[in-house]
């Protein structure tokens, strides 16, 4: 039985996250799938819950907050509620948007 609350949208993107906590700390990873309640990232290190982070997708930046970190098979998937993006200008951040658009029609979406 699935208890997922929302939909997501699968993707596979490379994503950067800056750790405002660590000392402005840049982490790899990949940006696995967009649902209504956040991202989820496939990253190499754990994430601590409500941590304030940056994320670096293609040409846009979305600031969130950790919400789950958890260990699986060989990385960390990690949940973040996102509360702003910043979108740029090429064609993999207009896709971006309308994905954002569809599955998270509260967040702010501006572009730079």
């Amino acid at each position: 039985m699935d208890r997922r609350l929302h939909n997501r949208a699968l993707a596979d993107l490379d994503v950067e996250v800056l750790r405002f906590r660590k000392q402005d700390q840049f982490v790899s990873g990949r940006l696995e799938d967009i649902s209504e309640s956040g991202l989820c990232l496939i990253l190499p290190c754990e994430l601590v819950r409500d941590e304030l982070v940056r994320l670096e997708a293609a040409d846009c930046t979305l600031f969130g907050h950790v919400v789950y970190c958890t260990w699986q098979r060989n990385a960390f998937r990690t949940g973040v509620e996102i509360e702003r993006v910043l979108l740029g200008n090429t064609d993999l951040a207009e896709l971006l948007r309308k994905t954002l658009q569809d599955t998270m029609p509260w967040a702010t979406l501006s572009t730079s």
